[in-house]
């Protein structure tokens, strides 16, 4: 006779609230705003590490640069992708196939770190863009080339802010399911796979030891690229009812 397991149970709150997308206005939002503030906010945690990384290295802004001369810059990262869709391309009047890439990534990608004051491409083989995303808050030690490109000698992160210890209040364990990139409604998804991640997690696959561990679920939460829809259905360049 199988063994049966019960599922675990947690206490919950919800915190999402002021996440909830409600009625959809559009008031000309942007990302600006935001990037602003995580400086401001990275960039005083930053300036305050610098005395002990680099204690007689001045400190400037992009447009304070001057050619040859060792200096720490703080800013933002910005990754220039050649292979980053626009948004722009579907309104494009001129609805040229686009080439279908597997990933975004290329050689020929660069990162450039911003400021208030402007913007300065980096170069050397200290900081390599497919390490970094864009809107990190780095130092960097480095000095203007002949070029108009900063050299990065070294790079300063932030690191992660203290964390705070919760109580255990049950030695138990328990686990929470995160899951992304299922993309359904792509003509790629794999229904297969997601049915068996659907079985794991209901404790239909597996021996007693595996259902004993998907029994410890307490939650699952469906993250980003969960549903996906055919480029140009929005705008009617792509209608799939036809051929």
């Amino acid at each position: 006779m199988p063994m049966e397991f019960k599922r675990m149970q947690c206490s919950y709150e919800s915190l999402d609230e002021s996440f909830e997308i409600g009625k959809e206005m559009y008031r000309g939002q942007q990302y600006s705003q935001i990037y602003f503030a995580r400086l401001h906010l990275m960039r005083t945690l930053l300036y305050s590490l610098v005395p002990h990384w680099k204690p007689n290295t001045p400190v400037c802004t992009v447009l304070g640069l001057e050619e040859g001369k060792e200096c720490v810059i703080v800013g933002t990262l910005f990754k220039n992708m050649k292979l980053k869709p626009c948004i722009l391309d579907e309104y494009s009047k001129q609805r040229s196939v686009p080439v279908k890439s597997h990933n975004f990534v290329h050689e020929d990608d660069y990162l450039v770190l911003e400021d208030e004051s402007g913007r300065v491409k980096l170069g050397g083989s200290i900081i390599v863009p497919s390490v970094y995303v864009t809107g990190i808050v780095v130092a960097l030690h480095g000095k203007e080339t002949g070029a108009g490109d900063f050299l990065v000698q070294e790079v300063l992160e932030a690191g992660l802010p203290p964390q705070i210890e919760f109580p255990i209040k049950s030695r138990e364990d328990k686990y929470v399911v995160l899951v992304s990139g299922l993309s359904v409604g792509s003509s790629k998804s794999n229904p297969l796979q997601f049915q068996l991640l659907v079985d794991h997690i209901t404790g239909h696959l597996g021996d007693e030891k595996e259902q004993s561990i998907a029994a410890q679920i307490v939650r699952v939460v469906i993250a980003g690229n969960s549903v996906e829809m055919p480029r140009g259905l929005l705008n009617g360049q792509f209608d799939p009812g036809s051929g």
